[in-house]
C-alpha cells in the first residue's frame, strides 16, 4: 500500500517535540512546494535546523531529507490521473449528454486552471526568454511530441527561429551539445512520461542551458532539471488529449512578443505576404 506521508505527519503530530511540530506544520501548509525546495530554504522558512529536519525525516522512517522529498514528490506524481483510467471510468450511457458542450466546458475548465496555476512573473519571463534567445529547440515524445510541434510551429509565425531536437538525421544527443548558453530547448512532457526525454533534459542541464519545460504536474519527472516549469492542464473527457490550454498559452506568449517588436514585424509581414501570395488562391 502506497504510503501517505502528510496525513502521517498530521497523525503523528501528538508524538512530536515542540520543534518538529513547529516544522510538522510548516510541511502540511507547504505540502506542493516541498519537492520544489532545499534543506536550507525549510530550515530557513520554518525556523527550524537542518538536523531538525534530517531527524524528523527518520522519524518518519525515511533514509533522510532527500529521501523524504522524493517520497513527497511521488505522492503528488500519483495524483496524475491516468487518462486511460479516467476513459474507463466514464459512464457509458452519454446520450443526452451533449458531447460537444461536456468537451468545451472541459476545455473551459482547462484554460482557467492554466490562468491561475501561472503567475505574471512565469509568464513574463517566459517571453523574455523565447523573445531573446539566438534560437529555439523544442522536444517531446508521442503526445508531447505533437505539443512540441505546435510550439515550434507557432514561435515561428512571429519569425523566431524554432527547430524540433528530432527534426534531421542528427541525433538529439548531439544537438544538445551544440546548443549555446544564449539558446534555450523547451521540452513538452505528459503523461505517460518517457524516458528519452527526461535523460535528454537531463544532458542539456549538465550542459548550463536554459531549460523549460511544459507538463500537466509541476512535480512531474522532467521539472527537476527545468529552470522554468508551466503547468499546463490537458484533461478532456475521454483518454485523448486538449490542446486549448497549451494553445492559449502559445498564443499569448506570441502575441507579447510581436507586440514588443511590433514595427520591425510589420515590415517583415507585408514583405513575406508580397512574396508568398502568388501560391495561394
Amino acid at each position: 500500500m502506497k504510503r501517505n506521508l502528510r496525513e502521517e505527519i498530521i497523525h503523528g503530530m501528538g508524538g512530536f517535540s515542540r520543534t518538529q511540530k513547529r516544522l510538522a506544520n510548516f510541511l502540511v501548509d507547504n505540502w506542493a512546494e516541498i519537492p520544489l525546495l532545499s534543506i536550507e530554504a525549510i530550515a530557513e522558512k520554518s525556523g527550524v535546523s537542518m538536523a531538525s529536519i534530517t531527524r524528523l525525516t527518520r522519524k518518519l522512517s525515511c533514509k533522510g531529507f532527500y529521501d523524504f522529498k522524493s517520497q513527497v514528490r511521488g505522492e503528488h506524481l500519483r495524483r496524475i490521473v491516468n487518462p486511460i483510467e479516467r476513459f474507463f471510468s466514464l459512464q457509458t450511457d452519454l446520450s443526452g449528454k451533449k458531447p460537444l458542450i461536456q468537451a468545451a466546458r472541459q476545455d473551459v475548465k482547462n484554460i482557467n486552471r492554466l490562468l491561475t496555476s501561472i503567475s505574471e512573473a512565469t509568464f513574463q519571463k517566459l517571453v523574455d526568454w523565447v523573445g531573446g534567445a539566438r534560437r529555439v529547440f523544442t522536444f517531446g515524445v508521442g503526445i508531447s511530441a505533437v505539443f512540441a510541434d505546435l510550439i515550434a510551429y507557432t514561435f515561428t509565425q512571429i519569425q523566431k527561429e524554432t527547430h524540433s531536437l528530432d527534426e534531421g538525421r542528427t541525433p538529439v544527443e548531439e544537438k544538445i551539445m551544440s546548443i549555446r548558453k544564449d539558446e534555450i530547448i523547451i521540452f513538452s512532457s505528459f503523461f505517460p512520461y518517457s524516458r528519452s526525454t527526461i535523460e535528454y533534459a537531463r544532458l542539456a542541464r549538465e550542459r548550463g542551458l536554459r531549460i523549460v519545460a511544459f507538463s500537466e504536474n509541476e512535480f512531474s519527472p522532467v521539472a527537476q532539471y527545468a529552470s522554468l516549469v508551466l503547468k499546463v492542464p490537458r484533461e478532456n473527457i475521454l483518454f485523448t488529449t486538449s490542446i486549448s490550454a497549451l494553445s492559449v498559452l502559445l498564443n499569448a506568449v506570441a502575441t507579447e512578443i510581436a507586440l514588443k517588436k511590433k514595427e520591425e514585424l510589420s515590415l517583415s509581414f507585408k514583405e513575406q505576404d508580397r512574396q508568398l501570395r502568388p501560391f495561394y488562391l
